[in-house]
Order: C-alpha cells, then sequence, then structure tokens
C-alpha cells in the first residue's frame, strides 16, 4: 500500500513539475499571454471585483496590485474611491476632465505616467480624472459609473473612451448569457422596442455565495502568485468563455472580428441608446467620444477605410451637436506593429501606444 501510494505521490509530482515547465515555455515564447507569479504573497481582496452595487466591476479603495507579465512589470494603487488614479477632491473651481472606458484607459500594462489620461493631464494642465477599469468592463457600466460615482465630481468635461474590438460584445447581455458570464453587471435589455436598464446575475450577491466566491478567489490569488501553470490555466479558461482569445494578441488579421465592421444592427442601437442616456446626464458639459483600434481593426481598415461604425458615429453628431468624435483609426494605420505600439503579452497599449494616442487627441484640443 505504501508503495503505491509512494508511486502515485511520483507520478503526480512529476506531471506537475511538467506542466509547470511548458507553461513556462508558453508565457516566455509567447504561446500564451498570460500573467507571471510574482512570488509575492497576495492581499486576499481582489484588486478586480464585480462588487460595485451600481456598475459591477470595480477596484478597492486604496488598493494594489502587483502585475507581472512577459513585457512589464508593475504596481497599480487606488485612491479612496477605488479609481487607479491619484487622490481627487469631489468639489474643483479648476476646469476638470472625466475619462471613462475600459482596460485600455485605466492603463492595463502601463505605469500610471505612461497612461493617456496622465499624458493628458501632463500636456494641458487640466485635471484629468481617471475612471477606468478592466475586468470585461462595458459602456452601459462607464455610463453607470458616470452617474452613479464620477458626476459627483466637479468637471465641464467628459472623455469616454470606447473600444470596437470587445465593447459590442461586453455590452451586449445576450453574448454575456452564451458565454455564461458569472459576473454582476448592468446591461440594456432590448424589450418592446425600446431598451430597459437591468442587471444580470444580482443574486449571486447573496452572502453565502459571496462568501463562497471570496474564499476561491483567495486560493487562486495564490496559486498564480507562485506558479506559471496557474496563470496559464487561468487565461484558458477565460479565453475559452469570451471564444475570442485572438482579441487579445498583438497580431494583425484581416479575417478576424473587427468592431469597426461586424457589430450587429442591436448592437449598434444599444449603442446609440447609451451614448444617448450620457448625454442626457452631461448637458452642458463637452463631451469626447475617443475610438480605440486594435491590429484586427487595423488590418481590415487598409483595405478599406470607411468602416461602417463611422457611419454610427456621424450619426450620433447629428443627434447631439454637442458631441465631439476622435476616431483614432486614422493616425494609427500610419503606423504598424513593428512600431511596437501594442504590447507583445497582451495586446494592451505599450507606452509608444499611449503616446501616439496622446498626440493624436491633442490635435483637437
Amino acid at each position: 500500500m505504501l508503495a503505491w501510494l509512494k508511486r502515485i505521490a511520483a507520478i503526480l509530482t512529476v506531471s506537475l513539475l511538467s506542466l509547470e515547465m511548458m507553461s513556462i515555455g508558453a508565457i516566455y515564447l509567447g504561446a500564451v499571454p498570460a500573467n507571471i507569479p510574482n512570488y509575492v504573497w497576495p492581499s486576499f481582496q481582489p484588486f478586480w471585483s464585480d462588487e460595485n452595487p451600481d456598475f459591477g466591476m470595480w477596484h478597492p479603495a486604496n488598493g494594489h496590485f502587483n502585475h507581472v507579465k512577459a513585457c512589464y512589470n508593475l504596481v497599480y494603487r487606488t485612491n479612496k474611491f477605488g479609481a487607479r488614479d491619484k487622490e481627487r477632491t469631489l468639489r474643483s473651481k479648476k476646469s476638470r476632465t472625466v475619462v471613462l472606458g475600459d482596460s485600455f484607459v485605466e492603463g492595463y500594462g502601463l505605469a500610471r505616467n505612461d497612461r493617456v489620461s496622465d499624458r493628458l493631464e501632463a500636456e494641458t494642465g487640466t485635471p484629468h480624472l481617471n475612471f477606468g477599469t478592466s475586468g470585461g468592463f462595458g459602456l452601459t457600466q462607464a455610463y453607470v459609473l458616470y452617474k452613479s460615482l464620477a458626476k459627483r465630481f466637479d468637471h465641464d468635461r467628459v472623455m469616454l473612451f470606447i473600444l470596437p474590438d470587445n465593447d459590442f460584445d461586453d455590452d451586449d447581455p445576450e453574448a454575456s448569457e452564451r458565454r455564461g458570464d458569472p459576473r454582476f453587471a448592468p446591461y440594456f435589455y432590448r424589450e418592446n422596442g425600446d431598451f430597459k436598464l437591468r442587471y444580470r446575475n444580482h443574486d449571486r450577491q447573496q452572502t453565502e455565495m459571496a462568501a463562497q466566491r471570496a474564499r476561491n478567489t483567495a486560493l487562486r490569488s495564490i496559486l498564480r502568485s507562485f506558479s506559471f501553470a496557474a496563470n496559464v490555466l487561468d487565461y484558458l479558461k477565460h479565453s475559452i468563455m469570451r471564444q475570442r482569445s485572438i482579441h487579445h494578441k498583438a497580431i494583425p488579421s484581416t479575417k478576424g472580428y473587427s468592431g469597426y465592421y461586424d457589430f450587429t444592427a442591436v448592437q449598434a442601437e444599444r449603442f446609440e441608446h447609451v451614448i444617448g442616456r450620457l448625454m442626457e446626464h452631461t448637458k452642458g458639459k463637452m463631451v469626447t467620444l475617443v475610438v480605440i483600434p486594435r491590429p484586427n481593426d487595423l488590418a481590415r481598415a487598409r483595405g478599406n477605410p470607411h468602416t461602417p461604425l463611422l457611419l454610427t458615429l456621424r450619426k450620433l453628431t447629428v443627434l447631439y451637436p454637442d458631441l465631439r468624435i476622435i476616431d483614432l483609426l486614422p493616425h494609427f494605420l500610419g503606423s504598424s506593429i513593428e512600431d511596437g505600439l501594442f504590447n507583445t503579452c497582451d495586446g494592451h497599449w505599450s507606452p509608444a501606444g499611449a503616446a501616439l494616442a496622446t498626440k493624436a487627441i491633442l490635435r483637437y484640443e
């Protein structure tokens, strides 16, 4: 019996070591853009979690996270409101800009001073309050975040960044249902020819389920902090859920999905509705939509720069004269992936990409 147990233990040990070695190779060879263990005992409070009662995904107040991948090693910190930003006051007599969006705005893979919002603040002298977050953050969530949190801060400008690569999908409750997405989040559901705001997975916030989820998250955090294999498996799990892992690779493809071209009619209507609701809450303020292209968008646009999304955006400027559109696509078309505009280990902006985006936006200021 003892010999049998030893044999089983030896097989398990060799198997786990082999899995770990293969995971190390997969990450460093660029086959899997997963995180790298940081060998730091983690905080058991997740840096990204869907526990905000208004808009779901957000950060803890005064939180921190050591984010390590093959192409960067960074520490993220949040202020007392949970934003990855310096401390901000609610009241101010200065001109200030509220900046909304997903991981590209938050600065996923960037030091804080490399982000577009911080570069704009340094160049213009105008405070740019960053309310971006990762975690599959859709436009409806950005709208609800604005009216429930960001609107409380004195400001006269709003800048909403749109990522067509995944924003139409992230904002689609039917797509979320197909993925089996367990996250708590608000969505605009189409009902009787109109859109109604409702929440998915609201019951998950019950105390017992939340406690079990916290325990599972804590265990995964420990494993990811010390194991390459845990990070690879975590990445593959989320890629399978999204069914579009190519979106997170900095490899252009003329055949891959592009949100500049491939959104549905209902997704376009939902997008217009969300922008309309946002405009209702920003009356008297300058509102700018900044559209972010990804490598697939650039590859598709080189053959046909007149995108269907451009027509939708033009329609919005007719409906809302105070709305300004800055499409970064033509500015990025003059560059190539070899310019290093996207991080090779996950496909978000590199410092060079954020610098190019900032330069393009400043042309309109």
